[in-house]
């Protein structure tokens, strides 16, 4: 097994299992929010990430607090993005 590898099982060892799933809520986020029928859920994958960033700051894990919170602000301005050009094409503007 790789050094890369072994950090990662015992990483995810002494992780609660709150912190496990917050894990996988910032990492599904991702997808829903990115791949989410051209953006119109992608309010689910920013609520998400928030949920997983404020478990990571809640259980003091900076490194999922770092993640959450990336994946949450590029999760936001693309849906604010999309949100822009749907208005741009039904005339808002």
């Amino acid at each position: 097994m790789s050094d890369d590898q072994n950090f990662f099982e015992e990483y995810l060892k002494n992780a609660s299992d709150i912190e496990k799933v917050a894990y996988g809520l910032i990492i599904l986020s991702f997808f829903v929010g990115t791949f989410g029928l051209m953006g119109d859920y992608a309010i689910i994958g920013v609520i998400m990430a928030a949920a997983g960033t404020v478990i990571g700051i809640l259980k003091k894990n900076w490194a999922l607090v770092v993640v959450g919170a990336i994946d949450f602000f590029i999760l936001l301005d693309y849906y604010n993005s999309i949100n822009e050009i749907n208005d741009i094409m039904n005339g808002y503007y």
